[in-house]
């Protein structure tokens, strides 16, 4: 049964902001049997929701070589339009949807934004305009602003900072499952012969309905609020409940607020991490949408090439692995470096150095290095806001820069500029590279703020919890995580 929050956490007595207390060998054992109890329930409906949202996504790149083209007699302006229109929408609603699910709840809100992208998603494969295909791509866009940035607020309701690297991972294992799924589910539809849909009509059709059920059911299943989940023991619900108030606070106390909201995107270090993750996303978003064309570039047919598009995402997976072994072990940035590495130096082979077999296995490698780092990168950010309301504001503005590479890069990659895409190629390999620079320059300065803040303690034990919350990270007793 659900529990009142001792009066002791509502006092600001029994804990410290921002300081985890070292757990006793029974308090370990309930820790994890609590842990196990919100991974069972929080993370296997999320990871479905955002592996249909990645699929409904990114079949277009699937659609573009199955016939999208001519069957809709699209121009060049729109065969770049159909997806980064997408983008510009996402973009734009991001942050709004974010602050919408502090409105709402996440059951509701998961739920509806999901069956209402699902809708489009079907009619994509209905409609017989070239714009109005356009138009309902924008509108897709504008419902599945709130998945992937919600999400990554929402995990902080339920773990703390030290909780959501390795959560936050098997979260973005969705990135290469669905397009492990994705890609041969996408060359079966199109193969399908139904008299009165074209090949391409077909993926967005059934992959929609498909969608659709997922979301209508996460109405059910989306969990709201740890502290008030009917599934904890008394025990274990207090301690969660403690460790998690004073590590980031309650998500169901934290309130929208203008100036909280103007006070996060005023911070320069929020503008720095989005750099970083726009170069990250788009190594990403480039291999998610444009795997098959490039497969397609290197000599293969286009049904093989979109099943040829699993290599890059079975490449990912394995890497999301490597992420989970290491992500408790070693330092965010040491493996974001990593992982860049591997990026830049397999596309640059497989993209410049044409071969037929060798660009297909470089490619699939560059996926092990790209999708790694979603999770990482994102997860860094995540740990770094100090608070619940502040990582819900900059979970969404980060995603919403880091997507506008799926407006500029489409552009790159449109049929006019083939076989090579010398264009698109470059600035993937340079915006990884900026994104590496910054990486390493932002973690210099929070390594310096850490050993400052130990060299320099602040009491602030006259601020109530309210004005204590509202410093997020510029709190003296919050140390970075490098």
């Amino acid at each position: 049964m659900a529990h009142k929050i001792e009066s002791e956490l509502e006092t600001k007595q029994g804990f410290t902001l921002n300081v985890l207390e070292d757990l006793t060998e029974d308090e370990k054992a309930i820790m994890k049997s609590s842990l196990r109890k919100r991974d069972f329930r929080i993370l296997p409906i999320v990871i479905l929701l955002y592996i249909c949202a990645l699929m409904d996504r990114s079949n277009i790149g699937s659609a573009l070589v199955n016939g999208l083209v001519n069957g809709l007699k699209l121009t060049s302006t729109q065969e770049g339009n159909v997806t980064s229109m997408f983008y510009v929408f996402y973009i734009i609603f991001e942050t709004p949807s974010n602050i919408l699910l502090k409105q709402f709840t996440p059951h509701f809100w998961f739920s509806f934004i999901g069956t209402a992208w699902s809708v489009c998603c079907i009619i994509l494969g209905i409609i017989k305009s070239g714009t109005l295909f356009v138009i309902f791509r924008c509108i897709m866009g504008v419902f599945e602003a709130g998945l992937t940035p919600g999400v990554v607020g929402y995990l902080a309701y339920w773990y703390t900072r030290k909780e959501i690297g390795f959560r936050m991972t098997i979260f973005f294992s969705a990135v290469p499952i669905s397009g492990i799924i994705g890609a041969p589910l996408a060359g079966a539809l199109a193969s399908i012969k139904i008299k009165s849909l074209l090949p391409f009509q077909n993926i967005f059709v059934f992959e929609g309905a498909i969608t659709c059920v997922v979301t209508i059911a996460s109405f059910f299943l989306v969990k709201d609020y740890p502290d008030q989940a009917k599934f904890f023991t008394k025990e274990e619900y207090d301690l969660t409940i403690k460790r998690i108030h004073a590590d980031q606070g309650m998500a169901s106390k934290s309130k929208v607020s203008g100036k909280q909201t103007i006070k996060t995107l005023l911070d320069w270090k929020l503008w720095v991490m989005s750099i970083i993750f726009l170069g990250y996303n788009n190594a990403y978003i480039v291999l998610g949408i444009f795997s098959p064309t490039l497969i397609r570039s290197f000599g293969y047919k286009s049904i093989t090439a979109t099943y040829l598009a699993v290599i890059p995402n079975a490449a990912g997976l394995l890497g999301v692995c490597v992420v989970l072994l290491f992500v408790n072990k070693r330092s965010y940035t040491m493996l974001m470096l990593i992982f860049a590495v591997i990026t830049i130096a397999c596309y640059s082979i497989a993209v410049f150095h044409r071969n037929k077999i060798s660009s297909l296995v470089f490619l699939g490698l560059t996926g092990f290095g790209a999708i790694g780092n979603i999770p990482l990168s994102l997860a860094w950010m995540s740990v770094n806001q100090g608070g619940i309301y502040k990582g819900m504001i900059a979970s969404a503005f980060v995603v919403s820069v880091g997507s506008i590479s799926g407006v500029a890069s489409p552009r790159a990659f449109v049929t006019k500029f083939g076989p090579n895409y010398v264009v698109g190629n470059v600035i993937y390999i340079a915006g990884v590279g900026l994104s590496s620079i910054l990486l390493v320059f932002l973690s210099l300065y929070y390594k310096r703020q850490n050993e400052y803040r130990d060299k320099n303690p602040v009491d602030v034990s006259h601020l109530s919890e309210e004005e204590q919350r509202n410093m997020n990270d510029a709190h003296p007793n919050f140390r970075y995580i490098l």
